[in-house]
């Protein structure tokens, strides 16, 4: 029973970085612009997307996403 926990928590854990991409890339390509990031939250300035965005390729990757909700620059996803 606490193997079958332990791979449910793990899979929901392991998937959310999924859900919070998904929920912010309006256009299903794997990127988020600063026009997504604003649709759904229109605080976030060019200057604090430019933040986000570590490897200034004008687009966020689920791994920014990821890092970006860690540090607390995006809210975390949301069901």
């Amino acid at each position: 029973m606490k193997t079958i926990l332990m791979s449910a928590v793990a899979a929901v854990v392991l998937t959310a970085p999924a859900w919070a991409q998904a929920d912010l890339d309006a256009n299903g390509d794997g990127m988020v612009t600063l026009d997504e990031v604003q649709a759904v939250n229109a605080d976030i300035t060019a200057e604090g997307f430019s933040a986000m965005d570590t490897d200034a390729d004008g687009v966020l990757s689920p791994e920014e996403v990821s890092a970006a909700q860690d540090a607390g620059q995006l809210p975390a996803a949301t069901e």
